[in-house]
């Protein structure tokens, strides 16, 4: 019985040791905080993803997930059930649609645009 426990344990952590993480950046559709707010806490609960960070100025979901629990397209694929583009995955539009509304295409068009400092 101890062999076994053991050998379980090794087997265990072996594995373990094979599973590399690895990250993407995955261009979206998303546009506001609350966008990055929803994509941040639903990816979290995605099966292998370690941690998520959407950067709002290049639109860009920088993922580090593990390799042996996850891939880029079924990352993409979760983002697209989210409601957003995700790459050249166009979203699900039953997702978009139960979105709120400042996370819809041209919510924010008529926002001052950021004034820029050329120094």
């Amino acid at each position: 019985m101890k062999k076994l426990f053991v050998t379980f344990f090794i087997a265990a952590f072996a594995f373990a040791a094979q599973a590399q993480v690895k990250t993407i950046g995955i261009k979206t559709s998303a546009i506001c905080e609350m966008c990055k707010e929803t994509l941040e806490k639903d990816l979290t609960f995605e099966k292998g993803v370690k941690s998520v960070n959407l950067d709002l100025e290049t639109k860009v979901l920088n993922i580090a997930y593990l390799d042996s629990k996850t891939d880029p397209d079924k990352l993409r694929k979760r983002i697209t059930m989210v409601g957003y583009n995700a790459d050249s995955l166009k979203r699900d539009p039953k997702a978009y649609a139960k979105l709120d509304e400042c996370c819809k295409d041209g919510a924010h068009d008529d926002d001052p645009p950021k004034k820029i400092d050329n120094k």
